[in-house]
């Protein structure tokens, strides 16, 4: 640790290690805001962002991930949870964080940002069942076949990335035969990342 906290940074530090010795993750910044009293959400990522310059967290480079250091959770890797994604019906998923998330260490490999909740079974023939958590990486491009987060018209889905042909078309294929292809001009759509990870919570797919 380098460098003396004022009040509010040490208010954020211990809300944040009372998040992680109750529920076992960092609060979401939203949460961070109303313990602080504020709706600046700018004002509570300048806190975080002191306190990691100062040593007391660590997030990883590249990516929206979060160690809370100590000897409790020191090594824990936390990616935030940003809201639900179908694997069926497009959908809106809000990019905002409820909740940081533990994840194993390396799950999902170097680049891996957020997560993100399945809604839906579109995608049950790859073993992506409603509930799952999913650990999307938005730093390595998606190759043909790939199963990708992507965006069409604000929405959300989760699907196997295919090229349609030479009409320069995307077709989004699920795995679950009782849905169909989605079809979209490469420049109507937006790969929000790779699907690099899989965690299943209790209940999922029940």
């Amino acid at each position: 640790m380098d460098g003396e906290l004022t009040e509010r940074q040490s208010q954020v530090l211990a809300f944040i290690l009372r998040s992680v010795e109750r529920r076992g993750y960092p609060p979401s910044v939203r949460e961070i805001c109303e313990e602080l009293g504020t709706s600046s959400t700018r004002g509570a990522q300048r806190h975080l962002e002191a306190l990691e310059r100062k040593g007391y967290i660590t997030r990883d480079p590249g990516a929206r991930a979060i160690r809370a250091e100590g000897p409790r959770r020191q090594g824990s890797i936390y990616l935030p949870l940003l809201g639900r994604v179908p694997a069926g019906p497009l959908n809106y998923a809000a990019e905002e964080v409820e909740e940081w998330v533990p994840v194993p260490p390396g799950l999902g490999g170097p680049g891996a940002a957020f997560m993100l909740r399945v809604k839906g079974d579109s995608m049950t023939g790859d073993h992506i069942q409603d509930g799952d958590l999913l650990v999307v990486n938005p730093a390595t491009s998606p190759r043909e076949g790939d199963i990708v987060v992507a965006v069409v018209d604000g929405e959300a889905t989760v699907k196997h990335l295919h090229l349609a042909g030479q009409d320069g078309e995307v077709e989004l294929r699920p795995s679950n035969p009782d849905y169909d292809p989605i079809r979209v001009r490469a420049e109507d759509v937006h790969i929000m990342g790779r699907v690099a990870g899989l965690l299943r919570t209790l209940g999922a797919g029940s």
